[in-house]
């Protein structure tokens, strides 16, 4: 892996364990003056959770590429095309390029021409 895309990699895997230490504090027990605003916090705890979740899952996915996974060999099981880096790191476990996936979810794609 090159030193840039290894640079880029590591920024990503610190920002996510951010994200995750972050989104632990709102597990901390905390007493609420009545039960609307006890059911609110339970709520937030519960989405932060589900929040908490996706962010170790990523950082576990991040973690595997920066173990030796061949970030720059990446290529679309759709189109053959190369997936680029910026997309592997937002999404790790990506197997698709963006225009291709989108199409697999129903979205309408701009050709490739006509984003210049």
């Amino acid at each position: 892996m090159e030193s840039t895309a290894r640079e880029r990699l590591n920024a990503e895997m610190a920002e996510e364990q951010e994200r995750l230490r972050y989104l632990k504090g709102f597990f901390q027990g905390e007493s609420m003056p009545d039960m609307l605003d006890d059911a609110m916090h339970m709520e937030s705890v519960r989405f932060a959770g589900t929040l908490a979740d996706r962010s170790a899952r990523r950082l576990s996915a991040l973690r595997k590429l920066s173990s030796g996974g061949a970030v720059e060999e990446r290529f679309c099981e759709d189109c053959g095309e190369r997936i680029p880096l910026s997309r592997i790191l937002a999404a790790p476990e990506c197997v698709r390029c963006r225009d291709c996936q989108a199409l697999r979810d129903g979205e309408s794609v701009t050709p490739k021409d006509a984003e210049d």
